[in-house]
């Protein structure tokens, strides 16, 4: 009888999981079997029947499932193309790679005739279509079955699995079709997890209110709003952007541009921005102008939003490339210094130098684009930044200000850790500031790598993954992980993952159309039997509701977990803790795997035989978890599946 594997979650990592089997090429025959109740190969996230309306917030030339030569994974390298040098061979072009091109000879790619719009526009720097991407991994997966060797029976259950229990030297897993699958070692990829509802959760639950809870846009059931009903939406990062597109272009509303002089054109082409046409709409590239408009189709609710900051995340620099390496010069060297110590405090030893970094970033910019501005050289203002203490922020800055003459601006960090802080206005005087500051966002991001502003904070934002990475395995004291280090990780999604600049272009019409109206910062929302009432730090009004949208997703919480499968693990899994000063241990929600293998450690702190996890659930232990595989990066995704593979074929007794 051969031995059996299941990997349970048939997205990016369960596809990689597969495609480092295949690599290995183990001797033995193997039963591997993939379970996921959405479609096989593109999982829920992807799915192919979605709607093209959504993009990734990944560039197409930016994304792989290949690993490549000169990474550090342990089986073969097996090359493969990026996601554009797939796009390239369905429009018919060769790649120039003879490895990647072989791939494509050996398994030509596909596709339905909707996408071919899209595809004849893209460049590396487009936002593809979600269901596009959908594609590419199906693909992908099609691939990697092919190079499974005969003795190897790849078996796709399509159903979703509700239960693990432990078995005598294996693992049964039930699924909501009934059946049982029967396992010698078993991968978790199951992403973004969802845990159990909060008790604030479930007092909104109690209200008889219309609610939609945290979730993946995708799977949140917006179908219950009415046009015209007003909406309260929590949330301004890429859950608010893909609710605002699903309840506006998602019901047949357009955007058309606006030329200089204010008239309007139908969008179309290659700079396509009508968006409610994803063929015309194409690969999400740059839209010509800078100012769109908005037509209502009069489905539309009226949306009224607010987040912690109350600052919609910044639109992404339209560099019509691949965004540049940024210089970072003192926080590659505090890396390389740090890299193999036991302990570092985030605070003291890491983010001195990358405000440093940030500061020279504006600075060198401004002196590139405007020398009439400083009343130094660069390079004196460099070696003053190096003496500076820039933890005392407001000196640091106002000392470098003194370099600015009054034909430019300094630079105020302070000012985008909280762009609301000291703000009371009244509805419609927050409107206007807001949109003020939006079209300004818009502007800088046009300008790209002549935006001194772009500049530093690209330098802040870019080195999150690299930040992450150092501290990973709980390296960072826990008083800096969750002070210093958590507020610069969200300003970092802030100010560098906002949306491609269209969508912020997309949100200034909405607003300027009394679609979208801001509430502010800080939103306390109170539920009354005739809806729901807010106010915020911000904002000298109240505003009311009828609907309540939760614009974000719950990181995966293994201390409260809320499905089936998740709560059948049972002791199997414990939180991943860590050690604050004064040596105490503080508990996270995500759980703990043995670091070499992925295999999960169970409450009494041993190794499971057989049950493994990957993804997006270790982001404590294991951070950058939830960062597709970007070419030329040795990417931390690859890295994981390759050890787990080859862990889950030694438990299996296969490799």
């Amino acid at each position: 009888m051969s031995s059996a594997i299941a990997v349970v979650g048939a997205g990016p990592r369960g596809i990689s999981i597969i495609e480092r089997i295949a690599a290995i090429s183990p001797e033995k025959p193997l039963r591997i079997h993939i379970i996921d109740d959405s479609e096989i190969g593109a999982g829920r996230i992807w799915n192919t029947a979605a709607t093209s309306q959504l993009c990734m917030n990944t560039l197409a030339g930016a994304v792989t499932l290949f690993t490549e030569p000169g990474s550090s994974v342990k089986a073969p390298v097996v090359e493969g193309p990026t996601m554009f040098e797939w796009l390239r061979s369905l429009r018919g072009e060769r790649i120039e790679n003879p490895a990647k091109q072989a791939v494509l000879d050996e398994h030509p790619p596909t596709i339905p005739a909707e996408f071919l719009t899209e595809i004849r526009v893209s460049e590396p720097w487009s936002n593809p279509s979600r269901p596009l991407y959908g594609h590419y991994l199906s693909w992908v997966y099609r691939v990697v079955k092919g190079w499974l060797p005969e003795h190897i029976e790849l078996v796709e259950n399509n159903s979703r699995a509700v239960r693990i229990h432990p078995g005598r030297g294996h693992d049964e897993i039930t699924l909501a079709n009934g059946k049982t699958v029967r396992a010698d070692a078993t991968v978790l990829a199951i992403g973004w997890q969802k845990p159990a509802a909060t008790a604030a959760e479930t007092s909104l639950a109690k209200t008889g209110l219309k609610w939609v809870g945290p979730d993946n846009p995708v799977e949140q059931d917006l179908s219950g709003i009415k046009p015209g009903q007003s909406v309260l939406v929590r949330g301004l990062g890429m859950g608010f952007f893909d609710v605002m597109a699903l309840l506006t272009i998602g019901r047949g509303g357009r955007f058309v541009p606006v030329d200089n002089a204010g008239e309007t054109g139908e969008a179309g082409g290659a700079n396509a921005v009508n968006a409610s046409e994803p063929g015309d709409n194409g690969a999400w590239v740059r839209p010509t102008p800078a100012r769109l408009r908005y037509i209502p189709s009069g489905e539309e609710p009226r949306l009224f939003v607010g987040s912690g900051r109350g600052y919609p995340f910044l639109p992404k620099s339209d560099y019509q490339s691949l965004p540049p390496k940024a210089v970072q010069r003192r926080f590659r060297e505090r890396v390389a210094e740090l890299r193999d110590a036991e302990r570092i405090d985030f605070t003291s030893e890491v983010y001195p130098a990358l405000i440093q970094d940030a500061f020279e970033a504006y600075y060198t910019a401004l002196a590139a684009e405007n020398p009439a501005a400083l009343n130094a050289d660069l390079s004196e203002i460099v070696a003053e930044i190096d003496t500076l203490n820039p933890l005392d922020l407001t000196a640091f800055e106002e000392t470098l200000a003194r370099f600015v003459t009054s034909d430019g601006e300094a630079f105020y960090l302070s000012y985008w850790l909280d762009p609301l802080a000291g703000i009371k206005l009244s509805f419609a005087e927050l409107q206007q500031h807001l949109q003020g500051e939006l079209a300004n966002d818009i502007d800088e991001a046009i300008r790209a790598i002549k935006s001194p502003v772009k500049q530093a904070l690209w330098a802040l934002s870019s080195a999150r993954a690299r930040t992450a990475i150092l501290g990973a395995k709980g390296k960072y004291t826990w008083e800096s992980r969750s002070g210093e280090l958590s507020e610069f990780m969200a300003f970092g999604q802030m100010v560098g993952s906002g949306p491609p600049l269209f969508r912020s272009q997309q949100l200034l019409a909405l607003a300027e159309a009394g679609i979208v109206s801001f509430i502010g910062a800080k939103p306390e929302i109170t539920a009354t039997p005739a809806g729901y009432i807010t106010s915020s730090q911000s904002l000298s009004d109240e505003v009311g509701a009828e609907v309540l949208v939760d614009a974000w997703m719950h990181s995966p919480d293994v201390r409260r977990p809320g499905d089936p499968l998740a709560i059948s693990l049972g002791d199997r899994v414990r939180p991943w803790s860590e050690t604050s000063e004064i040596g105490s241990r503080v508990e996270t929600g995500s759980p703990e795997v043995e670091a070499e293998t992925g295999r999960l450690l169970n409450k009494a702190g041993g190794a499971d035989p057989r049950l493994h996890m990957v993804g997006i659930p270790l982001y404590a232990q294991l951070p950058d978890t939830t960062i597709s595989p970007i070419p030329g990066s040795d990417a931390q995704l690859l890295q994981e599946t390759d050890r787990v593979a080859a862990s889950v074929l030694r438990q299996a007794r296969v490799g």
